[in-house]
């Protein structure tokens, strides 16, 4: 079976019943970052005790099934075994069909090499990175806290687009806040003045959002007015135009129809999957439902490195239900929408899950 052909029929059998592992995961590797970001501590948290490259691929042998991996920080460029950390991922998740993380892009070309790198494994997934770009240059130094990051970050991008090819796609990411809310347009003018054309839809636009496991940013004061920032978000949809067979441009804009949604109720706008297609793993390895839901289940290292022995625990069963359910903080960040948007494709679904 293709990588392709087994992630659609996980999809699939999500739709249809819970599945018996999951075939998303966010893995954390650092809490290392460069910038000091108005909506998000993490940069201020102590790196701890990572997961070592090895640790990381004695986990992937012994917990198989993954499609999809999405690898985030911190700054995952930070980690100076983040090119042995994607080859023990090529080497150990034969049936991978996509791999993607974001980049805060200030460290051009550490991110570009590693990238050319990685591009050139004859044996790589799809490889999606997004490179975060928060405002035109004032806005966006401003909310990441460090001068000249702004340039950096699309200069990373304009190299990064040059890399581009069937197996590679990078695009810009910008997270709505009360910063920005109203910038969109005008950044991607910024962005477009600075390297040439840039269309609407090559940005991944998100909303901001509170954690106290994750980002560690529960008391700040930066997300602004929800109605303003849904007002924008329907702005922003209708500036889109997706090429008909684009499926992730189609997703995306799912995603952010859901976001106004979520953003007038404060509710997740369908059942959600984490802890049943997907979990979150972070640095230190512990095994939590997602980047927003402070609940963890345990850590892999206290289980020989073998997911399967936390996934058939009472504990996350417990807790699944518990999500099913809606007992959880309620949320719509990237991380967890896309596959609970895939698992509530039919209106059947979406019906005898609520």
């Amino acid at each position: 079976m293709s990588r392709l052909g087994k992630l659609a029929g996980q999809v699939l059998k999500s739709n249809l019943q819970e599945l018996p592992r999951p075939y998303r995961m966010t893995m954390i590797l650092t809490y290392r970052c460069q910038l000091r970001c108005s909506m998000c501590g993490i940069s201020k948290r102590e790196p701890g005790d990572e997961l070592t490259a090895a640790e990381i691929a004695r986990f992937l042998e012994r917990s198989p099934g993954l499609s999809w991996i999405n690898l985030s920080g911190g700054e995952i460029f930070q980690r100076l075994d983040l090119l042995e950390i994607v080859d023990a991922i090529f080497d150990k998740c034969q049936g991978l069909y996509l791999l993607n993380f974001p980049t805060n892009g200030y460290d051009t070309e550490t991110i570009v090499q590693t990238l050319a790198a990685i591009t050139s494994r004859s044996r790589s997934p799809r490889l999606m990175v997004t490179v975060s770009v928060d405002g035109p240059p004032a806005i966006h130094d401003r909310i990441r806290g460090v001068p000249d990051s702004w340039e950096r970050a699309v200069e990373t991008y304009r190299c990064l687009r040059q890399l581009q090819g069937p197996r590679f796609r990078v695009s810009l990411g910008m997270t709505l806040q009360q910063a920005n809310a109203d910038a969109f347009e005008e950044t991607v003018r910024a962005v477009s003045d600075r390297i040439g054309k840039v269309q609407y839809r090559d940005f991944h636009v998100n909303v901001a959002h509170r954690s106290d496991h994750y980002y560690v940013n529960v008391d700040r004061k930066v997300f602004g007015d929800q109605e303003q920032i849904q007002a924008q978000m329907e702005r922003i949809r209708t500036l889109r135009r997706e090429p008909f067979l684009d499926p992730v441009g189609r997703l995306e804009r799912l995603y952010q129809q859901h976001a106004e949604d979520y953003l007038r109720t404060g509710r997740t706008p369908m059942p959600c999957q984490a802890l049943g297609a997907s979990f979150f793993l972070d640095p230190a390895g512990m095994v939590y439902p997602c980047t927003i839901y402070n609940r963890p289940i345990g850590n892999i290292r206290d289980h020989d490195f073998r997911l399967a022995s936390l996934w058939q625990s009472e504990q996350r069963i417990a807790l699944r239900q518990e999500i099913r359910a809606g007992s959880c903080p309620q949320c719509w960040t990237p991380c967890e929408a896309y596959q609970s948007i895939l698992a509530n494709l039919s209106p059947w679904r979406r019906r005898r899950s609520t």
